[in-house]
This record gives structure tokens, sequence and C-alpha cells, in this order.
């Protein structure tokens, strides 16, 4: 499913469909990339929350983790970057596992508008890819990285 499409569906509240990343793998496609997602969890000043406005440098991102396991970091095989982006959206979202078996952590919140991943590559390089409305967009290293417990992403206390 295209990626604008995806975020339409989603903003209407209709279920994503159930679609496995590895359906659509070719066997060429060799390159693993590591995969942390980093949730926003910005809130107004009277607790409102403001995450899924859309990232802005500085607010607070809590790392996806598996409660009492430590932090999520998913595997996907992709051709590039925003492939391995779009395979963890889908993750992120309920829709399947990583390369390892691992999927989405029950209790915390769906991959959305606003929450930033954090991609490496096979050779180490790190880029960062906000989830905007219509794209994933290009950002600088987040800065402002707070627990995910008792944040607004989880629903743990």
């Amino acid at each position: 499913m295209p990626r604008i499409l995806r975020f339409l569906v989603q903003a209407l509240g209709l279920p994503v469909p159930a679609v496995s990343y590895r359906a659509n793998a070719d066997a060429d496609q060799t390159r693993h990339y590591s995969v942390t997602v980093l949730l926003n969890v910005t809130t107004g000043p009277t607790g409102e929350d403001l995450s899924f406005l859309g990232y802005q440098h500085g607010q607070p991102l809590a790392q996806a983790e598996v409660v009492g396991d430590g932090p999520l970091v998913l595997t996907v095989k992709a051709p590039n970057p925003d492939v391995a982006a779009d395979y963890v959206f889908l993750i992120g979202n309920g829709n399947g596992a990583d390369e390892y078996g691992r999927s989405w952590p029950s209790g915390v919140r769906a991959v959305s508008v606003g929450d930033v991943l954090r991609i490496t590559a096979p050779d180490g390089r790190t880029l960062y890819l906000a989830v905007a409305s219509d794209q994933l967009r290009p950002v600088d290293a987040p800065t402002n990285i707070v627990p995910l417990l008792g944040s607004s992403a989880t629903n743990h206390l």
C-alpha cells in the first residue's frame, strides 16, 4: 500500500491491511537495516497530546521497548532506508514481524505522525526520518530522549 494511502487510511481510523513486508521482499535484498522507533510524547500545557502534530526538533521522544525486556530494535531486509522505514511502519502498526520474529509490543501505541525512525544501515551510517502526514522526512538526530514508561506512548504506568 503506498505510504500516502496508508496514512489516509490511518487518519480515517480504518484498519491498515495486514500485509507482511516479507511477501514483497526480493531475494536479492540482502541489506539488513536496524531500526529503532522513537515515539513522540509531546504534550501541551494542560496535558493534551500534541505528538500527532508532527515532529519538531527538541520535542520529547521515547524509545519503543518491550516493557521489562529493554529497547526494541527491529531488523528488516530492504534495498534502501526508505523501504526499511515502510516495513517498520507496518510492523509498528501491528502488521507482521522483523527478520527475527520481533513484533510490535503490546501496550505501546502504534507508529504514527510525529514519531522518528532511527535507521542504521549495514555500513554503520545512521539516518533519522520523521513520520509526516504524507511522507518521511529527514531530521537531525533527536536530543530529548525520555523514558517510555509513564509517557503518553504506553498504557503501562
